[in-house]
This record gives C-alpha cells, sequence and structure tokens, in this order.
C-alpha cells in the first residue's frame, strides 16, 4: 500500500451506506468497532461519520473506477491503512490530510491546481460553474493574463470539469467567497483600528 511502510494485517468493522444515486454521490462509511476516538483528530464528522477525502477528491477517484469495489478500493481502503499504522503509533495519515472544514476545501483546489491565492481558487471554481463554452473565454486563473484555452491550464480544467456538477462547483464558489470577503472586512477593520489611535 505504501512504499516505507509496506503492506499491513489489520480488522475493521465498517458499514457503508450506498445512496441510490451513486456513483454520483459518494456513500457514507462508518466504523462500527470502536477502534479509534470518533473525532477531528481522526477525520470523522459530528455524526461519526468517516472523513474520506474532499468532495473534489473522492468524487475524482470515483468517476475513475465507478463501481462500490472501485470506492473501497480507491476511498475506503487507504483511509484505514493510514488509520491503521496511526494507531501502531506510526506516521499520521501517511497520504496526507488537509484542515477541517472550509479551510481544508480551500487547500485542497490550491494544490491540485498548483495556485497560489484565493482569488484564483475562486476564479476557478467560476469557470467550473459555468458551461464550458463560457468558461473557456475567461481570463485563465493561473495568472498568465490569456484566456483559458490559450493557456496550458486549460488541460488540468478539462481533467476536472466533469469531476463534480456545475451547481456543486458554484456552492463551493459561494463558499468560499463569501468566508473570503468576511476576512477581508475584518482584516481591513483590524487595520483601520491600528492605524486610528485611541482617544
Amino acid at each position: 500500500m505504501d512504499d516505507q511502510y509496506g503492506a499491513i494485517k489489520d480488522d475493521f468493522l465498517i458499514r457503508i451506506v450506498i445512496p441510490e444515486t451513486f456513483p454520483e454521490d459518494i456513500p457514507t462509511v462508518y466504523e462500527l468497532g470502536d477502534r479509534f476516538p470518533k473525532t477531528m483528530d481522526y477525520h470523522t464528522y459530528p455524526d461519526a461519520s468517516l472523513c474520506l477525502g474532499s468532495k473534489l477528491s473522492l468524487k475524482k477517484r470515483i468517476k475513475k473506477t465507478p463501481t462500490l469495489e472501485g470506492f473501497i478500493h480507491s476511498c475506503v481502503v487507504p483511509y484505514f491503512y493510514a488509520i491503521a499504522l496511526y494507531l501502531q503509533g506510526k506516521e499520521r495519515f501517511v497520504f496526507g490530510e488537509l484542515s477541517h472544514g472550509l479551510v481544508g476545501i480551500i487547500q485542497d483546489y490550491m494544490g491540485v491546481f498548483g495556485l497560489s491565492t484565493i482569488e484564483q481558487a475562486i476564479k476557478l471554481l467560476e469557470i467550473f460553474s459555468l458551461k464550458s463554452n463560457q468558461g473557456n473565454k475567461k481570463e485563465c486563473p493561473c495568472g498568465c493574463n490569456r484566456i483559458v484555452t490559450k493557456c496550458s491550464f486549460h488541460k488540468k480544467i478539462v481533467e476536472y470539469r466533469d469531476v463534480m456538477t456545475r451547481k456543486e462547483y458554484e456552492e463551493e464558489r459561494e463558499l468560499i467567497s463569501l468566508a473570503f470577503d468576511i476576512w477581508k472586512k475584518d482584516f481591513i477593520e483590524k487595520k483601520k483600528r491600528k492605524a486610528i489611535p485611541l482617544a
């Protein structure tokens, strides 16, 4: 499973809830044997379901092999492999981990697409939320000052364009944009307070 740690043997009792809309929607997975605490440190949600990865990465893996067996192999097994090593006191989440919540979503887009700013991620999500003929005419989020179709970054956009629906990309764009606007407003207010001495 991993070049450094190789094959390991462990047993976990799990429950997989498969939505009728699979593979369009992601199954929910639970660990039933109480082998580890259901806390954020172990990447679980408040309802005790497991956080197997970002929505983008999970859908990308499912799209590659859109079967239950493919989902288990590409999404479930890596999580429990990492958990088993973690329980043995070895490296924490050997395949990497994202921050929780919105910060993790932003990290994922910036990492997958090699972006350096949140503004670039928002521009990218706007492109994904549009029809391809509209999105391709937008300025490329990589910062080259060219439209999408005139940049090599276009290949990456094509690769991920159908991983999620335009509506899903738009929902993530709205969440990130709102959080970023709030952060900018707070940042400006803090700068103003520092600039204006108290009476």
